[in-house]
């Protein structure tokens, strides 16, 4: 059994920059060859110690989407050293983890009560030291899912955001950040449209080696508004969520693996090409949509080409 790593913990973090296509130095990341994790959706995305949120998978494969993935669920326990650069613990790969179920395609669980302490600021060991806070001011639990699908094993890490409290502010400070601070939730993701040659043209009826232009929206309220302490200000700054698009496709080639708009800019869409493939047959799309706080929303789409 062949066991992959694919790693999602960029799912919290978007460039400020805007995202276009980069060179291309060998495997594409967008072009599906084996089974994957695309992403690892919390619902909600962003929750306090104590509180449910049900998790949910997007796998996808040579052959197209798994609608019903058989995946062992985990919650990472273990924080990573300082001397980690990876998204988790490397103990989190083996017993580091809090077990939540097995061959199930979606699981519900509380977040630990410890989560701040574990991966936040509240430390409480001498052995460790308090977490510091990525750009949104957020902290994140790891949660881990591997998924089997024939002879082959992904393993993936989805990172749900913890509310912790606000660390190293003054009291006002951290009471104004109270009452303004919102938590985040899930974007929303529009239609996939493609058009060739600035017409038009529909999913199914992609000519052979044809290159389409792709675009994807979102509603305005989807990047949203939300209040992070600058520490070295040691004020309250208001920022606007930039959102970034995960671009995978089962045959053909995608120009760009990741697309997005900074949260400078104010534009609600992205676009891509895809160059279909030269035979006649079915092909598959995904589209994961993230915001620079956690969320996550996807969609997928068969594509025939004629």
């Amino acid at each position: 059994m062949r066991r992959l790593l694919h790693g999602l913990a960029l799912g919290a973090a978007v460039a400020s920059a805007p995202l276009s296509c980069r060179p291309d130095l060998g495997d594409r990341e967008s072009l599906v060859t084996r089974t994957q994790v695309l992403a690892v959706r919390g619902d909600p995305p962003e929750a306090k110690p104590g509180e449910v949120v049900s998790w949910s998978l997007l796998v996808a494969s040579p052959d197209g989407p798994i609608a019903e993935p058989r995946a062992t669920w985990a919650l990472c326990a273990t924080p990573k050293l300082l001397t980690e650069n990876g998204a988790a613990s490397a103990a989190c790969l083996g017993d580091g983890v809090r077990p939540l179920a097995e061959g199930v395609a979606t699981i519900a669980s509380a977040i630990p009560p410890d989560v701040c302490a574990l991966f936040g600021p509240e430390v409480t060991s001498g052995d460790l030291r308090p977490r510091d806070p990525d750009v949104t001011g957020g902290y994140y639990l790891p949660v881990r899912v591997a998924v089997t699908d024939r002879d082959e094993t992904a393993v993936a890490f989805g990172m749900q955001r913890a509310s912790c409290a606000l660390a190293n502010a003054a009291a006002d400070v951290t009471a104004d950040y109270g009452r303004r601070y919102v938590a985040n939730g899930n974007p929303e993701l529009g239609p996939l449209e493609a058009t060739l040659d600035g017409a038009p043209v529909a999913l199914d009826a992609i000519p052979s080696g044809a290159t389409v232009s792709l675009r994807v929206s979102w509603p305005a309220e989807a990047a949203e508004r939300y209040v992070v302490y600058d520490l070295a200000r040691r004020t309250l700054t208001e920022r606007r969520e930039a959102m970034r698009v995960s671009w995978f496709s089962t045959a053909g080639s995608l120009e760009s693996d990741r697309t997005g708009r900074s949260e400078e800019e104010l534009e609600t869409t992205t676009t891509n090409a895809w160059t279909a493939p030269r035979a006649p047959g079915t092909s598959h799309l995904f589209v994961v949509l993230r915001d620079i706080r956690g969320g996550v929303a996807f969609a997928t789409h068969t594509v025939v080409t004629r």
